[in-house]
């Protein structure tokens, strides 16, 4: 008896851990208007919540809806470093450079196949400032961080793009 209720409540426990993250999945493929895939996970989302909404309704006590709560709790971080490390999606990273510096670094940039548009702007006391808008796969930014690292001090904003159009340098960039 000791041995399948242990057994229900892993099971309870791993069934909402995999429903929560398919559901930060969706919140993630919604946000990145990413629409295919979330039909699917949506699917098998309910799916395996309902069975194992199941379980705990055919279960007493209270461990069960402990088992249940820990799973989400699991399933939220698991959800988490899914999305971090399948980086899904485009970003857009503005770096601020001194114009002499800009231009050495976006033709570096730009030989490496990323997208890069140059703007001239004015910091503080109206000193120039290049601005480079660097459009690239989230799964690149680790290596564009190292490259803008390597060249020095960097001012950097970045931003999630959901939709790009047009030519966007030659690193592959995820299909709209």
């Amino acid at each position: 008896m000791l041995t399948v209720t242990m057994f229900q409540l892993a099971l309870i426990f791993t069934l909402n851990a995999i429903s929560t993250s398919l559901g930060t999945l969706k919140a993630i493929f919604l946000s990145k208007q990413i629409i295919k895939p979330v039909y699917f996970t949506t699917f098998l989302d309910a799916l395996i919540f309902a069975y194992a909404f199941k379980l705990i309704a055919d279960s007493s006590g209270l461990i069960f809806v402990l088992a249940f709560a820990l799973g989400k709790a699991a399933g939220i971080f698991l959800g988490s470093l899914i999305d971090r490390k399948a980086a899904i999606g485009v970003i857009e990273t503005t770096v601020y450079k001194h114009p002499k510096q800009g231009i050495i670094l976006a033709d570096q940039l730009r030989a490496k196949g990323y997208s890069v548009t140059t703007l001239m702007g004015y910091g503080i006391e109206g000193k120039d400032r290049l601005l480079l808008n660097i459009i690239s796969p989230r799964k690149n930014f680790p290596e564009l961080k190292k490259i803008l690292i390597m060249d020095g001090e960097i001012n950097m904003s970045v931003r999630d793009v959901t939709k790009v159009a047009g030519k966007v340098g030659s690193i592959s960039m995820p299909p709209a």
